[in-house]
Parts: C-alpha cells; structure tokens; sequence
C-alpha cells in the first residue's frame, strides 16, 4: 500500500512541476516578413535597372535563416531591436537548381523593432557593389558600340526594323536575323578584354526574347570558342545572368576574351531579340 501512494505523490509531483514550468517549453511566438517588391537601382556606366531577382537569402541577428521566393512570407523568431540581412538571389546560368545570391549585388541591411505575431513588408532597391568592373552595359540605341555582326546574315536593330519589338516596346534592341540561305547570326564583342582566371567572379547580363536555342561564350585571343550556356526559348522578354567564370578560369588561360551570342536557324521563323547586355567583373 505504502508503495502505491508513494507512485502516485512522484506522479502528482511530475505532473505539478511541468505544470508550473509549462511556458519554458513553449516555442516563442514568431513574427514574418514580406519582401516585395524588390528594386535595382544603377548609377551612370551600369546601364539600365533590369533584375530578375527571384529569391531572398536572409540573415536574422547575423543568422542564416533560409531562401524564399520573391512575395514569400519568412518566419522571424525574435524580439525588441533585431538586424536583418537581405541577399538577392538570382537563378544562375538562368537554372532553377542553381540559384545563389548574386555577388556583384550589395546585401540590404534593416533594423527594426520586431513584436510577436507582427507581419513586416520591405521593398528593398538592391545596388551593385563598389567592387563591381563595368566593361559596358550596351543597350543598343545605336549600332556598332561594343558588338559587330560575324555571322552569314547581318543582325538588325528593331529601331529601323520594328521598335515594338524592342525590349520595353520602343527604342532599340537586336533582332538576330536567319534565313535558309543565311542560317548563322553572330553578335561579336568588337574589342577583346582583359577577363580575371582562377575562379573570379565574371558575369554577362543581357535581356531576351527567342523562340530558339542560342549559344553564349567566348573567344579566347580571338579563335578560341567556349560556349558557357545555350539559352533556351521564353516567349516573354526574360533577363538571364551568365556565369562566365568557368571558360575564362579554364586552361589554357588567354591574355584577352571577346564575348559572343551566337544561333544557327533551327525553327522555321526563327525570332531572337538581345538587350541590355553587361559585362562585368570584380
């Protein structure tokens, strides 16, 4: 009997002791973030303010918390005056499976009095960093800045072609022209740069609209071709960021490199528009 009673004050005694300690087991309550929508802004030299940010990559008091989408709501847990870190986060190579915060933009600091259960929305206006080497930022009003056409059918500019073709609807864009007689189209960097090996980081930007494959790479001192990506179709003009990295780090290493865009007609009425492209390095 004694033993009994003696059960059953230990489990009274548990149960009495979690019940008065039951709010240090609670998990805190969390409050949320919004970011959207997010901006690029670009000072003069680095062309116009096209992004395709997709994800944000935060930090909360200097901790990695995750990677959302654009417009995602994103846990906070935590209280009073806390420091949040926002990256932009790009599909690389234009691969959903390979996105990371985009290097040559600078991260977007907020302080801000956080209360449980609160809902917080930012529109951040991300910048590229002071690091961040322009070569050119083309957004071609006129022809023969920084490319020249190397292929069997000259490529058009939409401003004496059809500038409601162009990207934003006026102005001017390429239009990579190919007929059955002609089926190459080649945009070539007219001078050969100076681009950084051994893994630096080297970007090609451009916009585009295409209803065929085109190749983008390099010519290494003039003739030696590296394809970094081929690009596939959007039937919506798309911003695409190329990670050059990987063919200029690649031996053997060329003292210059000339950008290229490159299709060969593989569609009937082949259409490939080109705009705002941007080569940059740090």
């Amino acid at each position: 009997m004694h033993r009994y009673l003696l059960y059953f004050f230990l489990v009274f005694s548990l149960f009495f002791c979690l019940s008065c300690n039951k709010d240090k087991f609670k998990a805190p309550e969390s409050s949320f973030l919004v970011i959207n929508p997010v901006e690029l802004k670009t000072i003069a030299g680095q062309g116009e303010n096209t992004h395709n940010i997709t994800d944000i990559w935060y930090y909360v008091n200097g901790k990695f918390k995750g990677v959302f989408p654009v417009g995602s709501v994103m846990p906070i847990v935590a209280s009073g005056n806390t420091e949040i870190i926002l990256y932009a986060g790009i599909k690389n190579n234009g691969i959903s499976a390979t996105r990371l915060p985009y290097p040559l933009f600078n991260a977007v600091t907020i302080h801000q009095d956080i209360e449980a259960g609160k809902t917080y929305t930012f529109s951040p206006e991300f910048q590229y960093n002071s690091g961040a080497f322009f070569y050119y930022a083309d957004d071609f009003q006129s022809f023969g800045t920084f490319f020249s056409s190397a292929g069997e059918c000259d490529y058009i500019n939409t401003s004496t072609y059809d500038p409601s073709k162009s990207y934003g609807g006026s102005g001017g864009s390429i239009y990579m022209k190919m007929t059955d007689a002609e089926p190459t189209s080649v945009m070539k960097q007219n001078t050969a740069y100076f681009l950084p090996g051994s893994g630096a980081t080297v970007y090609l930007e451009l916009n585009y609209k295409c209803n065929q494959p085109f190749e983008v790479g390099v010519l290494g001192s003039g003739s030696a071709e590296r394809t970094a990506i081929t690009v596939n179709t959007s039937e919506e003009w798309n911003k695409i960021y190329v990670q050059l990295t990987n063919v200029v780090s690649t031996q053997p290493v060329y003292p210059d490199y000339q950008v290229f865009i490159k299709a060969r007609k593989s569609v009937e009425s082949p259409e490939i528009y080109i705009d705002n492209v941007k080569l940059i390095f740090q």
